[in-house]
């Protein structure tokens, strides 16, 4: 009560006597759970124009001194550890004394950059450099004159520290980066552009039921608006329109296609959903209670439904797809094309492609593929490109390595850039059993952790018990189960990314793609290991049916392809083990940091 009677009365005075009374404040604006609140986030209109933001930190100390070498509460545990009249130098810089609390608390400063990076990374707005972000911590009690070092000391540059005694510094701020327009725009756009962390399958159900807590941003927005305005269409003049939404992992496809299904069921449209990944479509269907048979095999769509029966069908993973539906696991259909079953039977037909995804041989579409068979069919292709990675929290840096590194062109990690600093964490480990043990803390702590790997091992054992992963001396662990199986606490096959005791198990690239967990595993086995210039596959020790690839060319970019998949499931980290020690070497070489 005493801080929103003292601290935050001073700010908002001082903004109405400053003419910036359209300028908004978020009071205790709580950016994730787990961290607290900010103080007050200020939103409005830059005088340059655009959006502008602040975050500021409001204290109400009236006396501080400089740290204490003398006082060990509140500094570092190294200094602790040293006993009295020992600081580090960053003690020395990002600590202050304050009499009310009789210990150590840190600058202004540093809590205000914290808040600042976790804006950034949870609010997509931010990834455009024209919009401004600032920030600052204001002490309004601050007066002595023995107090004003504080203005002088910067733990983190261009985050100033404000005092009562120089109340013309704050205000020369506040003009700088406020206008006097309506920050009513801006003011919904921090709201509406917030960037969940969470997993899409703890919302599948409400994003069919047609609400969501997910926003959708930049390009998928557009995809949604085309796709809907295309089933408002009566006229449908001229080609059929069928629209290839392409993107990376991560980029927001699946989300997309639930939204576009939920938002056609809900005005009564009649819109099926199909996949070429049977572990996603399953696991989708099951949240979707009251909504589940807008969840259809490709086989049922050709069998039941007429040509342009159906308004709208979704297809997930279609480079995943065979040339025709498949009768079983090993045999396809006679007939038409899986494409064709697509386009033919709905008015809206929209296909969700990643070329990076494929591969098996069985696996014919590639994005060139799959456009030439559309127009083959009479139809207008629509591309619409999901150009940006969202899925680990939003880390484009940690996209862009994964790329880098298996196209054999690796780039050093730098998790930390100054003003942006990554939010993906990124580990490499000697030992499967120093990741297991890692991920298993994290799977304690209520965060979900999946490990996963190349298929390297012998998958016989269905039953999920029978340890056939075996990539170090003393350390094994089995693959996941088959979905024909009676195992107690052993999910099936199609459920091992997201039902509890998936982490007892390890997945394959079948059971993860197209699915996210929290923090992910991966393997990588003999099939791929790095010689020091470049990546070599050894097909001996390739057990799945990429292995039927004949030419090694494309073998390689298919086990790349998969390892790709495992890499990029996780949205909050990510650790990697290989069997090679070479390849161990090349992510140390790189600064990923050893566990």
């Amino acid at each position: 009560m005493k801080s929103w009677q003292e601290s935050v009365y001073w700010l908002a005075s001082l903004l109405d006597r400053l003419g910036l009374d359209q300028v908004w404040m978020f009071v205790e604006y709580r950016v994730t759970p787990e961290m607290n609140p900010i103080d007050v986030v200020l939103a409005g209109c830059h005088p340059d124009g655009g959006l502008s933001y602040a975050a500021i930190e409001l204290k109400q100390w009236s006396r501080i001194a400089r740290p204490q070498p003398a006082v060990t509460d509140g500094l570092c545990e190294r200094c602790r550890e040293a006993g009295p009249g020992v600081l580090c130098d960053q003690c020395g810089l990002k600590k202050i004394y304050v009499d009310a609390y009789r210990k150590h608390k840190n600058h202004p400063a540093v809590q205000v950059y914290e808040n600042m990076r976790a804006l950034k990374v949870h609010h997509s707005m931010f990834d455009d450099r024209y919009v401004n972000l600032v920030g600052a911590s204001y002490l309004h009690n601050l007066k002595g004159s023995d107090f004003q070092w504080i203005r002088n000391v910067s733990p983190h540059h261009g985050i100033p520290t404000f005092t009562a005694r120089f109340p013309h510094e704050l205000e020369s701020f506040l003009k700088k980066n406020f206008s006097t327009e309506s920050g009513a725009g801006a003011t919904e756009t921090l709201l509406e552009r917030r960037r969940d962390s969470s997993l899409i399958e703890l919302d599948v159900g409400a994003i069919v039921a047609g609400y969501t807590q997910f926003s959708l941003v930049e390009n998928q927005l557009t995809a949604v608006t085309r796709v809907t305005d295309a089933l408002a269409d009566s006229s449908r003049a001229g080609a059929k329109k069928v629209f290839v939404i392409s993107g990376r992992a991560g980029s927001g496809k699946s989300l997309v296609g639930l939204t576009l299904l939920g938002q056609a069921l809900k005005a009564g449209h009649e819109a099926c959903y199909v996949s070429g990944g049977i572990a996603s479509r399953e696991t989708f269907k099951r949240a979707s209670k009251g909504r589940r048979t807008a969840f259809a095999t490709l086989n049922s769509i050709a069998d039941n439904r007429a040509v342009d029966e159906l308004d709208l069908i979704l297809c997930d993973e279609a480079h995943r797809l065979t040339a025709r539906p498949m009768k079983g696991s090993y045999s396809m259909r006679p007939g038409e094309s899986s494409v064709a079953v697509v386009v033919t039977r709905a008015k809206v037909p929209v296909f969700f492609v990643d070329g990076d995804q494929r591969l098996f041989s069985d696996e014919i579409w590639s994005p060139e593929a799959l456009v030439d068979e559309i127009k083959r069919l009479g139809a207008e292709v629509v591309p619409i490109s999901l150009d940006r990675v969202l899925r680990a929290v939003g880390s484009s840096t940690y996209d862009t390595w994964v790329q880098h590194l298996l196209s054999g062109e690796p780039l050093p990690w730098k998790p930390d850039n100054g003003d942006k600093p990554e939010p993906f964490q990124l580990y490499y480990t000697d030992s499967a059993a120093t990741m297991e043990n890692f991920l298993r803390d994290k799977e304690n702590n209520g965060q979900s952790a999946r490990m996963s790997a190349g298929i390297c091992w012998k998958w016989e054992d269905r039953s999920g018990t029978d340890p056939e992963v075996t990539p170090e001396p003393g350390w094994a662990r089995p693959w996941n189960a088959g979905d024909q199986h009676d195992t107690p606490g052993v999910p099936k096959r199609r459920y091992w990314a997201t039902d509890p005791g998936g982490f007892g198990q390890i997945g394959c690239v079948h059971t993860a793609q197209g699915l996210e967990y929290e923090w992910g595993g991966v393997i990588m086995g003999p099939d791929l290991t790095w010689d020091g210039s470049g990546w070599k596959v050894h097909r001996e020790h390739v057990l799945s049916k990429a292995n039927r690839i004949r030419e090694d060319d494309d073998l390689e970019r298919a086990i790349q392809n998969a390892y790709g998949v495992l890499m990029t499931r996780s949205i909050r980290g990510t650790v990697l083990y290989s069997v090679d020690p070479a390849t161990r070497k090349l992510f140390a070489d790189l600064g990923v940091h050893k566990l």
